[in-house]
C-alpha cells in the first residue's frame, strides 16, 4: 500500500520561500530608498531654483532703474533712489505689458516678519510728489515666499566730496549708486539656501 505524503511544506521549501521573500523585501527597500533620495534631491533643486529666480527677479527690476532727480524746496536736487538694507525704491522705465507706460516708482523689499517673510515689489506711476508714498498706496506683487533674509548694499559716491565706497544705505545722494549688491537666503527643506548677485545701474 502506497503511503500518502503529509500536507504542508518541507523544511527545504520553507527555506527557499523565506529566501525569496527576503530578496523581494531588500529590492523594495532599495527602490524606496532611491525614490526618497530622488524626491529630496528634487526638492533641494527646486529650492535652489527659487533662490536664483528671486535674485534674477530683483536684478531685472533694479537694472531698469532710470536716473531721475527729485527737486527739493531748498538745496540741490537729489537722485530718485532710496536704498536700505532690506528694501530699495527707485524710478524705472516701464516695460508696458500689464504695467503702466512711462516711468514707474518701484520698491523691492521684505514683507512680513519671522518665518512668514516674503519678497515683494510695489509699483505706481511716477509722480515726483508721490515718490515717498506708503506701500499701501502702491500695487503690490508677491515675488517669492520662504524668505529668510534679504541684504542690499550700495556702491558709489554720495556726492563729489565723498569717495566711492560700499554703504548699507543710500539716501539723498546726488546720483544713484553705481552698483547694488543683493544677497538673499531662502528657507529650504534642508536648511538655508543662499545666493547673491551684483547689479550695475545706469548712470546719467
Amino acid at each position: 500500500m502506497k503511503r500518502r505524503a503529509p500536507d504542508g511544506f518541507t523544511l527545504l521549501e520553507l527555506l527557499v520561500a523565506l529566501s525569496l521573500l527576503s530578496l523581494i523585501i531588500v529590492a523594495l527597500a532599495g527602490g524606496l530608498r532611491i525614490g526618497t533620495r530622488a524626491w529630496e534631491s528634487g526638492r533641494t533643486s527646486a529650492s535652489i531654483d527659487d533662490a536664483e529666480l528671486a535674485v534674477r527677479s530683483i536684478a531685472g527690476q533694479i537694472e531698469r532703474a532710470f536716473p531721475t532727480d527729485l527737486r527739493r524746496a531748498q538745496g540741490a536736487p537729489v537722485a530718485a533712489f532710496r536704498g536700505e538694507a532690506e528694501n530699495c525704491r527707485f524710478v524705472a522705465l516701464s516695460e508696458g505689458d500689464a504695467q503702466w507706460g512711462g516711468l514707474v516708482t518701484t520698491e523691492i523689499g521684505v514683507e512680513g516678519a519671522g518665518r512668514r517673510q516674503s519678497l515683494s515689489a510695489w509699483t505706481q506711476v511716477f509722480r515726483e510728489g508721490d515718490f515717498e508714498a506708503a506701500r499701501d498706496a502702491m500695487r503690490a506683487t508677491r515675488l517669492i515666499g520662504n524668505l529668510a533674509y534679504l541684504r542690499l548694499s550700495y556702491y558709489g559716491a554720495l556726492d563729489a566730496t565723498h569717495p566711492p565706497q560700499w554703504r548699507e544705505t543710500w539716501r539723498d545722494a546726488a546720483a544713484p549708486p553705481r552698483l547694488v549688491s543683493v544677497r538673499i537666503g531662502l528657507i529650504g527643506q534642508k536648511g538655508l539656501i543662499e545666493t547673491a548677485a551684483t547689479i550695475e545701474l545706469r548712470q546719467r
